[in-house]
């Protein structure tokens, strides 16, 4: 009886037998996974638990003048910083710095998603000793990071070609994929910044550090730090005395824009607008009240150089004049009927802007006089595929390819384009013929057609940095031609009957074009063009200042001090010889 019932309990014992064994099987099998399969992973964990990587931003490249004058550097500056931890902590550790310091507002946001958190940046010393001596203790984990900002010398000096920087967004870390930036890391906005991005910014570096449970350093690797790579410099083709001089020229009270070029090249050697900005306050965390108040104005940051398109009034006088002698209807004796003040044509009648009339004029009277019924005279005798060749030719209807983003191409009206917008008459001819109508150009565009002029029939391409593109020697202008309306535009400046005797500069021969442009709904806008030294032609420029009426009362001012800064700057002329031309214009003379 004893024996059976011993027998009757083996079949229970045998049946826990096989969950048993089958427990421990995955057991072992777990602690193979954990220990050989997954192992690697998990010390890269563990490690990074232990290693902090902390980033070292890489000081962004110097931006210079042709002459090694630096026009955009960087400068250290301390900011209040979080290792990445949990929200709870997060706000612990906020409310305890905040409290500290006695200001409530912060740069930074809670994130998941980056290893460091920037707090407060750009902060005073006052903060940095109040995290290092009276936080860091409670709050290993707030940190202080060295960071670089962009420092522009001289404010608002070529604010619209240098462009600025600002903090990297989420939709533009979307379109970066080298993993290169982090929020809150500043990039290239707009103008040179952004065009030569990728070289200014350099390469951060990563030091490590060892952690404690708590977060505080406890060693250092330096054998695995990665050193940061600086940008690399940028060496302009911009002349700092005469972009000042620019700056200086142009009004305050309207808005305006410069663009000076060397003929030889199209080097830029000035480009300015008005209104400016100081490009300092997009990377100022001081400065959100004047940086709102750029960022919401409708034309500030409108770079006009580059961006507005103009009619051109008489300054776009040279191309009938260049159309009419190549095609042979006109030389420099060939006299029209006087002007009296006006032209009928039809029913209409077109007038000049000299009520009284100008007489009988030659092509260089005309130029430097400034007629309008002259040129009305050279319309009759071409067409407007002519004339619109000829304008195409000198560059207009088209981008002259400057390295800048977003530039315009203007507007060259033809033919087809007025039938395709109510009809095409001669009278729309006439109104080219002196820079008027549908034609719209921009104030570069307008320097590269007068550095065609100055540099004997080569279109240049405006350049900012960098050797110079190869110019392009336009077909079917004559040097002969380009001569004649050179010496033209001389006698705009040396005549005392020439409309931009105020640009006039001792010492300098200077060939000048004036335009006084009809806009709607606004003052005439001002215009002049010039090239100088007249014999060897080094410096071109193009100004327009918008409701400033008389080309030559208003621009030729200032065409007159970019050029003589130009011409002291390269020792054409002595600064005693300068100051006292000025003296006498201030004093009368005309």
């Amino acid at each position: 009886m004893q024996h059976q019932l011993q027998q009757d309990q083996r079949p229970p014992l045998n049946s826990l037998l096989a969950p048993v064994v089958l427990l421990f099987a995955i057991l072992v099998l777990r602690l193979l996974y954990l220990q050989v399969i997954t192992s690697a992973d998990y010390a890269r964990e563990s490690e990074e638990n232990r290693i902090a990587q902390r980033r070292v931003k890489a000081p962004r490249g110097l931006i210079y003048d042709r002459d090694g004058r630096i026009l955009a550097r960087t400068r250290p500056f301390y900011t209040v910083s979080l290792e990445r931890t949990t929200r709870k902590d997060f706000a612990a550790a906020t409310a305890a710095f905040t409290e500290a310091i006695g200001d409530v507002e912060l740069d930074g946001e809670y994130s998941r998603k980056y290893r460091t958190i920037r707090l407060k940046r750009d902060v005073n010393f006052r903060t940095v000793s109040i995290v290092e001596e009276r936080l860091k203790a409670d709050w290993p984990l707030l940190d202080i990071e060295i960071e670089t900002q962009r420092h522009y010398p001289y404010g608002t000096a070529a604010a619209h070609l240098l462009g600025y920087i600002g903090i990297i967004r989420d939709q533009d870390l979307e379109r970066k994929n080298d993993n290169a930036y982090v929020l809150g890391d500043f990039i290239g906005k707009t103008g040179i910044e952004k065009v030569y991005e990728n070289s200014l910014r350099g390469r951060d570096g990563m030091l490590y550090v060892e952690i404690d449970a708590v977060g505080r350093t406890s060693r250092e690797f330096p054998e695995r730090d990665r050193l940061p790579v600086p940008g690399k410099p940028l060496h302009l083709t911009i002349d700092l005395e005469v972009q000042l001089a620019v700056e200086r020229a142009l009004p305050d009270s309207l808005a305006g824009a410069l663009v000076a070029l060397d003929p030889r090249t199209g080097a830029v050697l000035a480009l300015a607008n008005k209104p400016t900005f100081d490009p300092n306050i997009f990377v100022s965390f001081q400065a959100q009240k004047e940086r709102r108040r750029v960022l919401q104005g409708e034309t500030v940051l409108l770079n006009r150089a580059l961006h507005g398109r103009y009619p051109p009034g008489s300054t776009l006088k040279m191309v009938s004049a260049i159309a009419a002698l190549e095609m042979g209807v006109t030389d420099t004796l060939s006299l029209f009927e006087p002007c009296y003040g006006w032209l009928t044509v039809g029913r209409s009648k077109f007038r000049c802007h000299k009520r009284e009339g100008h007489g009988g004029l030659t092509l260089p009277e005309a130029i430097e006089t400034s007629c309008n019924v002259y040129f009305y005279h050279l319309a009759r005798l071409i067409s407007i595929e002519t004339w619109h060749k000829y304008a195409a030719k000198l560059g207009f209807g088209q981008p002259t390819g400057i390295l800048h983003p977003g530039e315009a191409a203007g507007l060259l009206p033809s033919r087809q384009y007025y039938e395709e917008r109510g009809g095409w008459s001669f009278g729309h001819l006439l109104n080219l013929s002196i820079g008027q109508g549908a034609v719209l150009v921009t104030p570069i565009q307008m320097a590269r057609y007068v550095a065609a002029i100055a540099n004997g029939g080569y279109l240049v391409t405006p350049y900012i940095s960098g050797d110079p593109p190869p110019r392009q020697r336009i077909d079917g202008i004559s040097p002969k031609t380009l001569d004649i309306v050179g010496k033209a535009m001389l006698r705009v400046v040396a005549s005392d009957t020439g409309t931009g005797r105020r640009a006039r500069v001792a010492g300098v021969a200077i060939a000048a074009k004036t335009g006084t442009s009809q806009v709607p709904n606004r003052d005439d806008d001002a215009w002049m063009v010039a090239f100088a030294p007249y014999e060897d032609p080094a410096i071109v420029v193009a100004a327009v200042v918008e409701g400033g009426g008389s080309g030559g009362m208003r621009v030729g001012p200032v065409v007159r001090e970019v050029v003589e800064a130009f011409c002291i700057q390269e020792g054409i002329i002595e600064p005693a010889v300068a100051e006292a031309d000025t003296l006498l214009a201030n004093h009368g003379m005309p």
